[in-house]
């Protein structure tokens, strides 16, 4: 098996691993469709990508969603509904990007086996993923919906500034990498930036 292929395999491994993270609540619906709207799934399969770089995402679209609500969840779950829809859109942006994994959830557990060194602190602190919140969960899952569907289901609006985003951090942190990007914006408590590498 060649490296891309090993790499796709571990994707779908881990994407279908995650399916069993959602609050209990949330296993009222298809256990296949990873707590995800009835509907979503139902669209899933004849989504159309938008043009552009962003049309690299995969057809893995119900499992690539639960990655994006997963971060979504754990990293903007206080946030309002722009913010997570910033952090969404950081996720997507780098999926697009050459300089990372090509899928929602490489993207999502990047370096995940390295404690405390990954993407997104959640991915790898040692703590589980599962949601402990059902309401904070539902709003995370139809934020994903939504930035996955985006050419059906209608876009949220976005500063031009901030749709390019490729990173954020919290604004009681001040790593030293936000001094080397462009920043783009603050929405709540996470300052984004764009790097140029695309």
């Amino acid at each position: 098996m060649d490296f891309w292929r090993q790499k796709a395999a571990r994707h779908v491994l881990a994407a279908t691993f995650l399916l069993c993270l959602a609050p209990a609540g949330a296993q009222a619906r298809p256990a296949e469709s990873g707590g995800l709207t009835n509907a979503f799934v139902a669209r899933a399969g004849s989504t159309q990508a938008s043009t552009g770089r962003v049309a690299r995402l995969p057809d893995l679209t119900v499992a690539q969603t639960r990655c994006l609500s997963i971060a979504i969840y754990h990293e903007a779950r206080g946030e309002p509904a722009e913010g997570q829809n910033a952090v969404g859109r950081v996720i997507l942006n780098r999926v697009a990007s050459r300089y990372y994994p090509d899928t929602v959830c490489g993207v999502v557990y990047q370096n995940a086996a390295r404690l405390n060194r990954c993407q997104f602190s959640f991915a790898c602190d040692g703590k589980t993923d599962k949601a402990g919140n059902l309401r904070a969960w539902q709003a995370a899952v139809a934020m994903a919906e939504r930035l996955m569907c985006r050419d059906v289901c209608g876009g949220m609006a976005i500063s031009a500034d901030l749709i390019r985003s490729t990173h954020y951090h919290a604004t009681y942190v001040k790593p030293s990498w936000s001094k080397k990007l462009l920043r783009t914006g603050q929405i709540g408590s996470h300052i984004f930036y764009f790097t140029s590498r695309r």
